[in-house]
């Protein structure tokens, strides 16, 4: 059966970027509690990333001008982890990027000696993203930094 999608149709009772942050907070909260949860990170990534495209095309029904490589070039310049997210959720997707906007070097799993109900100054477990100039981000951290972002775009 062929399933054709229109502009203005609702995925599973998702209209907007407002009902897709939810999904992305929801998903969110779920990771805090199970976070060496690859499947977890990975959605949480994606629903991140994708919400680019939901802010988007609502910005756009009310400056017909703007382009999607503007958009994202705006949303680059507010808030660099995007392109952590771009490329995450990318070779999640493809495996290989050929044109990367960060430079990733692994992503690891970290198995602290202590639950994450302590704080991250203890060895607690966390899933981490590492960088070519040896600085490396938590998965969790840049999920919250992505919803911190855009709530504001989204909320304010």
């Amino acid at each position: 059966m062929l399933c054709t999608i229109s502009y203005n149709t609702k995925m599973f009772g998702i209209e907007n970027s407002k009902d897709r942050l939810l999904q992305l907070k929801n998903n969110f909260e779920l990771l805090k509690q199970d976070e060496l949860n690859i499947s977890l990170a990975e959605q949480t990534c994606s629903d991140a990333w994708h919400l680019i495209d939901w802010v988007y095309e609502e910005k756009k029904q009310s400056d017909i001008t703007l382009t999607k490589e503007q958009f994202r070039k705006t949303v680059y310049e507010q808030c660099q982890e995007m392109k952590i997210h771009h490329d995450l959720v990318n070779s999640f997707k493809h495996k290989n990027l050929s044109r990367q906007k960060v430079k990733i070097i692994e992503t690891r799993v970290h198995g602290g000696a202590i639950s994450s109900g302590f704080s991250k100054g203890f060895d607690v477990s966390r899933l981490e993203v590492h960088f070519e100039d040896k600085s490396k981000i938590d998965v969790d951290d840049l999920v919250e930094i992505a919803i911190n972002y855009w709530n504001k775009v989204i909320l304010e």
